[in-house]
């Protein structure tokens, strides 16, 4: 709401702003995504877990480069051809949603 008042020569200006936060309905509620990956340190296997089914893992490296991508039924995959140091696994689920994990390779 906006006030402007005129008061002995002086212009007056008032502003009030109001705002109202709701939660989305439940029916348009995500349900929960139960996602693991380990172990983390790892050596070399990366194992993959989720209640969603999986669409997609890819791996990339500190300069943003792949390293590995994978679409296959299996979730447990060898790393022992890559380098020691960080990595991001980038894991996507059939239905569109895309979760980061950062895990360290020694």
């Amino acid at each position: 709401m906006k006030t402007l008042v005129l008061l002995g020569g002086l212009l007056l200006f008032s502003s009030s702003l109001s705002a109202q936060s709701t939660d989305p309905p439940v029916e348009n509620q995500l349900p929960d995504w139960d996602l693991k990956v380990y172990p983390n340190p790892t050596s070399d296997l990366l194992m993959v877990t989720s209640s969603l089914e999986i669409k997609d893992i890819t791996i990339i490296d500190l300069n943003g480069q792949v390293l590995k991508n994978h679409a296959l039924p299996n979730w447990c995959f060898s790393l022992h051809d890559l380098p020691q140091g960080w990595i991001f696994v980038y894991i996507e689920s059939v239905d569109g949603r895309i979760e980061k994990k950062n895990v360290y390779k020694n």
